[in-house]
């Protein structure tokens, strides 16, 4: 079925697949690998776009049963065998050394998640890393795609959820819900109808994939902290004279 650029995303509720999607890699780099564009630049440079790469690390904690609320903190859950992944496994580490609010273990979560996870894409021979220099003096690097299955068939999987309005798999849903807690789906969907793409997206948000309680305070966390930072940004710009 091809999709217009700016067809319409069906808004009816669909029940979610009851099944994970059945990916190696995190739900986390999922989201890098939408981000980035082939060419290794990112779509999306903002303090949410990290926050809700931190966001996706607990949403996968959650989804594996390794972590609840309770009384506004997350804590961890006994008797569950560690995550394999280190990241999550080190942010399970987080919440199991002391209990924290979401919005306190964010920022912790998120200090140089990014370039982590591009490291282990780079070293699945997902993506390359190509160094280069920002006006010719500051070291920096873009991380072009050299294989295009894994980001394909989240794509797939994503445009079947949101485009199509087809079913969603609880991967899936979280997937979107990040997207549209971090506001990039402009940057994902850019030639598809932005207020439908918005709409779906939102239902999926909301949809029963997972603790309703724990979902809304991961992403409440995410907006509260962009929010906060921004403020802090603006008033350390204007306290310094630019």
């Amino acid at each position: 079925m091809t999709i217009s650029p700016n067809a319409a995303v069906r808004s009816s509720p669909h029940m979610l697949s009851p099944m994970l999607d059945v990916m190696a890699q995190l739900i986390a780099e999922d989201l890098v690998l939408l981000i980035y564009r082939p060419d290794g630049t990112a779509r999306g440079k903002g303090t949410k776009l990290d926050l809700a790469l931190a966001g996706a690390l607990l949403t996968e904690l959650a989804l594996q049963g390794h972590i609840e609320l309770a009384d506004k903190r997350l804590r961890s859950i006994d008797g569950v065998d560690r995550p394999e992944h280190p990241e999550l496994a080190a942010a399970l580490a987080h919440i199991a050394a002391k209990p924290r609010t979401p919005e306190a273990i964010l920022p912790k979560l998120a200090k140089r998640l990014r370039p982590r996870l591009l490291t282990g894409l780079v070293t699945a021979g997902v993506l390359a890393r190509e160094p280069r220099r920002v006006a010719g003096v500051i070291p920096s690097a873009r991380f072009p795609l050299i294989d295009a299955g894994p980001r394909d068939e989240v794509r797939r999987r994503l445009d079947i959820a949101v485009i199509q309005g087809g079913e969603a798999s609880q991967r899936t849903a979280a997937l979107a819900s990040l997207i549209h807690t971090a506001g990039l789906a402009s940057k994902i969907f850019p030639d598809n109808d932005k207020r439908a793409v918005r709409a779906r997206l939102g239902e999926l948000a909301d949809g029963d994939w997972g603790s309703e309680a724990l979902r809304k305070a991961i992403r409440a966390a995410i907006v509260s902290q962009a929010i906060a930072i921004a403020i802090s940004t603006t008033i350390s710009t204007i306290a310094n004279g630019e």
